[in-house]
């Protein structure tokens, strides 16, 4: 997955004014955009809207759609797919496998979906708008599945304080190759350098998570796991 990421600090102005003085606020934020490939041909890639802007309607953001692409969305247990046919119906520009109409997905930083580009050809995505720098969701466990991402977009070792996932012994995430999943399985202190093993428990290099990049996390665990971000210091290096 090719991503070029721009980020842009700035300080919001915004003045306020009280009867008894006038008081200048700042308030803090980073926009930016991120150019995300989607590769055709046809072919599925596991990603994630890495900011949040004014909408966040699938067809308002992602500007790159065509006319048979598809947005798979994980309810838990399997994938509702959204397939873009605009001007079929009013209201809504994807319908299902049989054409009936569906309402318009979104796409939150740190939700995770697949999109298949049913062209030929390449679709670049330029996202646009703000970066989330904290969040909290809850992993489910027992075991379970959760297609997720980091809210923030930042390229990091996925054991990283950075991503902060709450690993336990025996938890997976699956990354995306292309073609299937390559399972890291979480087994801290078996070998020098990694903290990851495949099914066959054979060393495995830290994954890296990078910018729009969703993934599967498996909570092996009876108890949920909390997962909560916070690089709220990227603003205060």
């Amino acid at each position: 997955m090719r991503t070029k990421t721009l980020l842009v600090a700035a300080a919001a102005l915004a003045a306020a004014i009280t009867s008894s003085q006038a008081q200048t606020v700042y308030s803090q934020n980073i926009v930016g955009y991120v150019n995300q490939v989607f590769t055709g041909n046809p072919s599925y890639t596991l990603a994630t809207a890495p900011l949040t802007g004014t909408t966040n309607a699938a067809d308002q953001i992602i500007t790159c759609l065509q006319p048979g692409d598809t947005i798979s969305l994980w309810n838990g247990t399997t994938f509702v797919v959204y397939t873009y046919f605009p001007g079929i119906y009013t209201g809504t520009n994807f319908v299902d496998g049989s054409f009936n109409a569906l309402p318009t997905p979104t796409l939150a930083p740190g939700q995770a979906f697949f999109y298949q580009n049913e062209q030929g050809s390449n679709e670049t995505n330029t996202w646009t708008g703000s970066c989330v720098l904290s969040n909290s969701v809850v992993l489910t466990g027992n075991p379970s599945y959760s297609l997720v991402a980091s809210f923030t977009p930042i390229a990091a070792l996925a054991d990283s304080t950075n991503i902060n996932l709450p690993f336990q012994a025996g938890d997976t995430i699956s990354l995306w190759n292309g073609t299937g999943f390559t399972v890291y399985t979480y087994f801290p202190g078996i070998y020098t350098g990694t903290n990851f093993v495949d099914g066959s428990f054979n060393a495995l290099p830290d994954p890296t998570i990078q910018v729009g990049q969703g993934f599967f996390y498996q909570n092996q665990q009876g108890a949920n796991e909390p997962w909560t971000q916070n690089n709220s210091y990227i603003l205060n290096p």
